[in-house]
């Protein structure tokens, strides 16, 4: 009888829990982006947190120096483009951070280059305004060293004449976890890349000198051409207040010296429906403003300091003051004159 072959064993089958799938692949670590750009170079590191720059994402540059002109940036922010050339917009550039695992989430970053930190702080103002409008994104203030705000996936900042717009994705989160996972990644990016962008971390003096009591959080808008859409008028800033049941908003013009400063009055009070109120403080003048959309109009009592021309509105209307009573009982005269008094000096701002 002839010896039988022996088979050999099967092979063992796997478990459930046995894997056949290789490590995720590291992006960071293998492959990280470089900034191609050398005036951008130092502002974004290679790597934040357990993010780097994406080796996969286009780095665009627009504008007048640059290789992709600059009327592109118009589509790219949805912005008019005569607006973006009034606000003085020179440059945008685009870059991006991807998260350093399988599915990962990313962090688009649009940086925006104006001629002067006027038009930069207006540019961040207007999309506070907008959002507020739309009622999304929420934003809430970010402490980044500079003025800043984090809403749902997306942040801005601004530093001097620059600003910068962070938006987070990720195709593996629902997208009602997106805005807790894009919080903690935002706040870090945007900290540290504005502690690296250039200039003097200062706000345009109209929205620096105006008050911080009783002050809406984020209600502080920057107008680089004509405050409140007054034709003439010049750049400016407002800011909405509440104290108790009573609501108002201050809006302030700060002039290189006092004929300027005059020039705005007078400008104001060449306006359809103006008056000087006789008597008043500061040169006290009642001037209406008027909704571009509805066509309502909104009272505002301003006067002029020195170097400063201040204007108060309340939002409901002013309870008038006995008949012979001065000028000051007049609450709206009142919170103007109120504004100019804690106001002193005359620059450089």
């Amino acid at each position: 009888m002839g010896c039988r072959k022996r088979e050999a064993p099967p092979a063992p089958r796997p478990s459930a829990t046995a894997t056949t799938t290789s490590p995720p692949r590291s992006v960071c670590a293998q492959s990280a982006g470089v900034v191609s750009h050398p005036a951008y170079a130092s502002w974004f590191p290679q790597t934040v947190g357990a993010f780097c720059l994406d080796p996969n994402a286009d780095q665009r540059v627009l504008g007048p120096k640059a290789s992709l002109p600059l009327e592109d940036a118009a589509e790219l922010l949805a912005v008019e483009l005569e607006h973006l050339t009034r606000l003085g917009l020179s440059e945008v550039a685009t870059f991006a951070y991807v998260e350093d695992r399988e599915e990962p989430a990313r962090v688009a970053l649009t940086a925006l280059t104006f001629s002067s930190p006027d038009g930069a702080y207006a540019f961040f103002t207007e999309r506070l305004a907008e959002a507020a409008e739309l009622g999304r994104p929420v934003f809430h203030a970010l402490p980044a060293g500079t003025e800043g705000v984090l809403g749902e996936g997306t942040a801005f900042v601004v530093r001097a004449n620059a600003v910068l717009r962070l938006d987070f994705t990720s195709r593996r989160l629902p997208p009602e976890r997106v805005p807790a996972a894009a919080a903690p990644v935002l706040t870090l990016l945007a900290r540290t890349v504005a502690e690296r962008m250039p200039g003097k971390n200062a706000l345009p003096p109209a929205a620096r000198l105006l008050p911080t009591t009783n002050r809406v959080p984020l209600s502080t808008r920057y107008d680089a051409v004509d405050l409140l859409g007054l034709d003439g008028v010049g750049p400016g800033a407002f800011a909405a207040y509440a104290d108790g049941a009573r609501h108002f908003r201050l809006a302030l013009f700060v002039r290189a010296d006092t004929d300027a400063a005059e020039d705005v009055l007078s400008t104001l009070r060449k306006r359809l429906g103006s008056r000087r109120i006789k008597n008043g403080p500061y040169s006290a003048t009642r001037v209406v403003e008027l909704d571009p959309k509805t066509g309502a109009g909104t009272e505002w009592i301003f006067g002029q300091k020195g170097v400063f021309v201040g204007g108060a509105s309340l939002d409901a209307a002013p309870r008038a003051a006995p008949r012979g009573a001065p000028p000051e009982r007049d609450a709206t005269v009142l919170a103007m004159k109120r504004l100019l008094d804690g106001l002193h000096g005359s620059g450089p701002w």
